[in-house]
């Protein structure tokens, strides 16, 4: 009983205190839209990565192999104009594993090793992305992927994408407004979310080993680079 009344007694106390020594703050009334922009431009930069992707049953020569057939690629590229600087390896691999015969759908118990080796190369003339690929490809890249492009500087779409985004909430805001016969008073808080959406193109695979052979040039279609940004604004109301 006495602890009971002690602590009654103590949440009186505190209650009081809150009651005489804290004011309450009245929030404002608000109004919170989101608005969305996006500004898009022909691409100016297309990103290839291509590599190799071979089995042999000795291990160093799975390794010089997948060398040889990288360097032939890389040298490909830069004969249609990709500098040296814009390419750079992505992913390598080695792992030993067992035959498996497509015939009797089983393990044969025989080992061999397994080379993956990627290049990543930035393409700055568009027009010669089909090329590119064709070159890598005849002199024995057999995996072509992540085929992609963009835009180099995007400041200047990110300033128009913003801008249209502004304008979409403070247009949303007056609206909302008007509606409910208020008026909007200051700006409380301004959030921003933005994404970008890269083109991408083709992906080719050839593991049959990878020793070269003639690739025609093929269609490669870039397309529009976009980015969209959202916008969020909160604005106090004037009764």
């Amino acid at each position: 009983m006495k602890r009971s009344g002690l602590i009654l007694l103590l949440v009186i106390i505190v209650s009081a205190g809150m009651a005489m020594g804290q004011d309450y703050r009245e929030y404002p009334a608000t109004i919170s839209t989101t608005g969305t922009g996006a500004a898009s431009a022909e691409p100016d930069v297309a990103s290839v990565v291509f590599g190799v992707n071979i089995t042999r049953s000795d291990p160093a020569v799975a390794v010089n192999d997948a060398a040889q057939l990288v360097e032939a690629a890389m040298a490909a590229a830069r004969r249609e104009g990709v500098a040296g600087e814009d390419m750079q390896t992505t992913s390598y691999n080695l792992w030993v594993q067992e035959v498996w015969d497509d015939y009797d759908y089983e393990y044969t118990g025989e080992m061999e090793y397994a080379v993956t080796h990627y290049v990543k190369a930035e393409i700055r003339d568009i027009s010669s992305v089909g090329d590119v690929l064709a070159a890598v490809v005849s002199a024995g890249a057999n995996s072509i992927n992540a085929v992609s492009f963009y835009v180099e500087d995007t400041s200047s779409l990110y300033e128009e994408a913003r801008s249209r985004a502004s304008e979409h909430a403070r247009d949303k805001a007056e609206q909302l407004a008007d509606n409910f016969d208020v008026t909007l008073g200051e700006i409380t808080s301004i959030s921003e979310w933005t994404s970008y959406y890269p083109t991408s193109g083709m992906a080719y695979d050839n593991y049959g080993g990878g020793l070269g052979y003639y690739a025609e040039s093929p269609p490669v279609t870039p397309g529009a680079f976009s980015i969209s940004i959202e916008v969020s604004a909160t604005y106090e109301i004037i009764q």
